[in-house]
């Protein structure tokens, strides 16, 4: 299969199967095939890294990848909720346990800048401490915020592209940097 390409970026999706309407139902069985057919029957070509971004969760489709691939590196994406957090400290013990080295997390829906005044506004409660992976020692890689330049981007273009100077952009890049930096060359 070849992948969609937008941006320089080699993209492909399970979505891209189904209909617009459809669910994506994925029996347990299936996780095995399906997360083989995406890694190994799609040419990627040679890429500089292969990024798989997965549901939340800890379902049968994260530990089959875990087992299925040689990872460099994973980076839990976590909102600034409790409950989120909750669920990623259940995720990090899960790749410990597979021996996954985790590069970091990045904090997204992080408080957001007026564009008025530019005082920071936390939309959601602050997470208590003692329950966040930052409790952990798991490196931030970015806070990307809530920011209508993410909105605006509907159209498919990258924020980094369309908006390179707003907040999410320079965060992004910060992302794309701190990977660069912790994954092997």
């Amino acid at each position: 299969m070849q992948p969609v390409e937008r941006f320089g970026i080699s993209i492909m999706s399970v979505g891209f199967f189904l209909a617009e309407q459809q669910a994506f139902a994925l029996p347990g069985q299936w996780t095995q095939f399906v997360s083989r057919q995406l890694v190994y029957e799609v040419d990627w070509g040679y890429p500089d890294y292969l990024v798989i971004d997965l549901p939340p969760g800890l379902a049968d489709l994260q530990q089959e990848l875990a087992r299925l691939l040689p990872l460099d590196g994973a980076i839990v994406v976590v909102g600034p909720q409790d409950v989120a957090h909750l669920d990623a400290r259940k995720l990090l013990e899960l790749l410990t346990d597979a021996g996954v080295r985790v590069l970091g997390a990045v904090e997204n829906m992080a408080p957001l800048t007026c564009p008025h005044c530019g005082e920071s506004i936390e939309i959601f409660p602050p997470v208590r401490h003692e329950r966040s992976i930052w409790a952990l020692d798991v490196p931030v890689l970015a806070r990307v915020p809530l920011d209508p330049a993410i909105a605006r981007t509907g159209d498919g273009r990258p924020v980094v592209r369309s908006e390179p100077e707003s907040p999410p952009a320079k965060e992004f890049r910060r992302l794309a940097t701190a990977v660069q930096d912790r994954v092997p060359g």
